[in-house]
């Protein structure tokens, strides 16, 4: 996807075109699971910005895990943003007479035991599990979206694994083994 002459521009433009139709709902479903939907139309669209100007960079039968890790750079800056935002929030929230209220999408949250388990993990064994679970990827391509070797992935894959079977016991009443859906 080079852009040059006149006619090296069209052709780009067709190859662009394509890879857009190709992998726009996937790289937006990776952003709403990750910033939820009112950003996610952000993210995905950020991503295929950085894909047109960075073409040449972009590998050629790899585009979707390059994007995915576009994506999550962009999406980890758009969480850095909404911690800043939380904490002035928060520090607001202390002043006297400020009224508290619970957001009741945080309490479903909260609730939900495999969500919970999910959080409980690092952010790059978390990475790796939606990557693979959620994304579809193999864990050598999710090895290239968060940047190591595919046989540190498997590694860190495997642990996270067995820690979210684990974590996933101890929130279940009768502490009785259950298998993961997640695990492949």
């Amino acid at each position: 996807m080079r852009r040059g002459t006149a006619g090296d521009a069209y052709s780009g433009q067709r190859d662009f075109n394509a890879l857009f139709e190709e992998h726009y709902d996937a790289v937006h479903r990776y952003a709403r699971r990750r910033v939820g939907p009112d950003h996610a139309d952000d993210v995905a669209s950020e991503a295929f910005v950085v894909a047109w100007r960075r073409a040449e960079r972009m590998p050629p039968g790899r585009e979707l895990p390059w994007l995915y890790a576009c994506a999550r750079r962009i999406t980890l800056a758009h969480l850095r943003r909404d911690q800043r935002q939380d904490l002035i929030a928060e520090s607001l929230s202390r002043r006297p007479g400020a009224a508290v209220h619970a957001d009741d999408a945080d309490r479903v949250v909260e609730r939900a035991g495999a969500l919970a388990a999910l959080a409980r993990l690092t952010e790059q064994e978390r990475e790796l599990v939606m990557l693979v679970t959620w994304e579809g990827l193999d864990c050598r391509q999710a090895a290239r979206v968060v940047g190591c070797t595919h046989v540190t992935a498997r590694a860190r894959l495997h642990r996270a694994r067995k820690r979210l079977n684990a974590h996933m016991n101890e929130s279940t009443p009768d502490h009785a083994p259950k298998e993961a859906a997640w695990t492949t």
